[in-house]
């Protein structure tokens, strides 16, 4: 097998020579935490400064432009790298002061030299225009973004490249879709896919390693999820220890990411609880808690730190269960990020504790069943995950297997995919003996 810095660089050197050869469209699929900003970036860079070409690069939220903009700001050169924002805007202190950033708030105001802007797609979409005002379009996160909001402003350049992780939660569209259900390149469709069933014969490529997870997440997130992308971990050079010796039953299920197991499963008594369940957030936060009491240490990739708070991450699939956690968060918890998965795309950290979806559920519907949720929630962390659900989640699974209900045409079957993925992560789980029980909330 190939090294995985080999594999990186070529991948690298393959999306920028394609943009030498003027390929007119590109789709770059990406594992988590492969950089595929961070090969926006060198596209962008190359474009306009190799190439002198006018390059716009489009991203999904303001977050996510304040972000690029950041990475892009810190050229070593200090080439020039503009904004373009809606008048009004509160900008972070940081990017709104940052010498290399120009914030443009007017369309006329944007460079017809070489050079790059930044800005989501909801504010390219404001251009009315019916010619082409760049040369090159990077679509950063584009598995996020609808068709219908990439048609928008696909006129804006004649080539495109459009980068992303396909295993993220679909693009959200907030209405009805029944009369498009059976076209596989619909306007609700992420933008790559309908772009290549529109044009099967587009260029796509593929970056082959993760820089984020490690090797155990890699077996267990590759298979189920990515069954047709393999990659593999780019650093195996991770790993947590503790300076207090493990006493209390929880213990076990820590110590085992100390001797390798990456992700494991904490599970509670079955138990009917519906969305809320007050004990699995108890228990959540009391793990928290006890992993830091045991005075953690992490190496990751040759620097040693001690484990803050700022490094552990909670993630849920509703709004009520991230309640939940931060209303048992005291102030020495404060910088733990919990949020929703939703939330979560594009966000990491060193420990992940995660809610099931399905936990303490009489069904498995759709959205608790949707493959690209879980994929987030079990993607996040740099060293180490734990999910906390109830007993019976894979005879959940087993007594609501797909009916294959599939539109006419439709290729895919977004059920079954979430169903295998579920059955697969907890299958693995039981069988490389990674299921415990959760003891604090028997605990005196």
């Amino acid at each position: 097998m190939a090294d995985p810095k080999t594999l990186a660089d070529g991948a690298l050197r393959e999306i920028l020579e394609s943009q030498w050869q003027g390929v007119p469209a590109v789709v770059l699929r990406s594992p988590p935490g492969a950089g595929k900003t961070g090969v926006a970036q060198r596209v962008a860079l190359q474009s306009a400064r190799t190439l002198e070409q006018r390059c716009m690069v489009v991203t999904q939220t303001n977050e996510q432009a304040f972000d690029v903009a950041r990475r892009l700001g810190g050229n070593a050169d200090g080439f020039p790298i503009h904004l373009y924002v809606r008048r009004g805007l509160d900008l972070p202190a940081d990017v709104r002061g940052h010498r290399n950033i120009h914030i443009i708030e007017d369309f006329s105001h944007i460079p017809q030299q070489p050079a790059i802007t930044i800005g989501n797609a909801a504010k390219w979409s404001w251009i009315s225009t019916g010619e082409a005002m760049f040369d090159l379009q990077i679509v950063d996160e584009a598995f996020q973004l609808p068709d219908y909001r990439f048609q928008l402003i696909a006129n804006l350049a004649p080539h495109h490249v459009l980068i992303g992780d396909p295993g993220q939660i679909d693009p959200f569209v907030d209405c009805e879709i029944e009369r498009w259900r059976c076209n596989p390149a619909g306007p609700q469709v992420s933008s790559p896919a309908a772009l290549i069933k529109r044009h099967p014969g587009v260029m796509q490529l593929a970056l082959p390693v993760s820089r984020r997870l490690n090797t155990d997440t890699v077996r267990l997130v590759q298979p189920a999820f990515y069954p047709d992308m393999p990659f593999q971990a780019m650093s195996a050079d991770r790993e947590l220890t503790f300076e207090v010796a493990g006493i209390m039953p929880f213990d076990a299920a820590l110590d085992a990411v100390t001797g390798g197991a990456k992700i494991v499963l904490v599970e509670l008594p079955p138990q009917l609880t519906g969305e809320r369940d007050e004990e699995i957030a108890d228990e959540l936060v009391a793990s928290i808690r006890r992993l830091i009491m045991r005075r953690p240490w992490v190496r990751d990739d040759g620097n040693i730190e001690r484990v803050t708070p700022d490094m552990i991450g909670v993630v849920a699939a509703h709004v009520s269960q991230v309640n939940a956690v931060r209303e048992r968060l005291g102030r020495d918890l404060a910088d733990i990020f919990v949020e929703t998965a939703n939330k979560f795309q594009g966000i990491e950290r060193r420990f992940m504790f995660v809610h099931h979806p399905l936990s303490g559920r009489a069904d498995a519907s759709a959205f608790h069943l949707d493959a690209g949720r879980l994929c987030v929630m079990l993607s996040r962390h740099r060293v180490a995950c734990w999910i906390f659900g109830r007993q019976g989640l894979a005879g959940q699974l087993m007594g609501y297997a797909p009916i294959g209900n599939r539109a006419l045409g439709i290729d895919d079957d977004t059920e079954y995919r979430g169903w295998r993925a579920h059955l697969t992560v907890m299958s693995w789980l039981a069988k490389t003996g990674r299921v415990y029980s959760a003891v604090h909330n028997m605990l005196p």
